[in-house]
């Protein structure tokens, strides 16, 4: 029974990851920047910002909207928006070209732009949090890979870690080069 419980468990969560697998989450945009019409708005900046010609030809957005809470008070953070493209290729290159890109600014407000993923698998990536900051602190470079598997260049090599214990012992017991601009602590 117990295993049955985890299969479909697991099934359930995957079901949901496909179904969000066109959804991009914009945060910090001001709120009532977007006007009434939010879905236009999105298209005619990421149209702006990334280059019309690096979209599809027929880049769109089924629908957006803000996240339906209590508007924030005056000074408060804004609401994130919720955006849901028709193709996965146009969200692939919204989000790695907003890796890359550095003024992704609306309103004077930075604005940051994140895949989205279920409850479940934002927990499991939420682990990777401490061993994302020392390989920051040791300017390595390192990607999630779905659903939650860091991976890690270091030395000309790629290392793809199934869970945070195993990446923190590697990045314990590796000889590191170390970066000759990082002065030690």
């Amino acid at each position: 029974m117990e295993r049955d419980i985890s299969y479909l468990l697991s099934k359930a969560d995957d079901l949901e990851n496909r179904l969000r697998r066109n959804n991009l989450w914009l945060i910090g945009d001001p709120e009532k920047s977007e006007s009434t019409n939010t879905v236009a708005f999105l298209e005619q900046w990421l149209s702006e910002k990334f280059g019309a010609n690096s979209l599809s030809p027929v880049f769109a957005i089924e629908r957006a909207h803000r996240v339906p809470f209590k508007a924030p008070p005056p000074g408060g953070p804004p609401r994130p928006l919720l955006l849901k493209l028709l193709h996965f290729k146009d969200r692939d290159t919204i989000l790695r070209k907003a890796r890359t890109h550095e003024d992704l600014i609306i309103n004077g407000s930075r604005v940051l732009i994140f895949p989205d993923f279920s409850a479940e698998v934002q927990k499991r990536r939420a682990k990777y949090m401490d061993v994302k900051c020392r390989l920051r602190e040791k300017q390595l470079m390192y990607s999630m890979l779905y659903p939650s598997k860091l991976r890690v260049v270091a030395g000309g090599k790629v290392h793809v870690f199934e869970n945070p214990m195993a990446a923190a012992d590697w990045l314990d017991s590796a000889h590191l080069p170390v970066d000759p601009r990082v002065a030690p602590d």
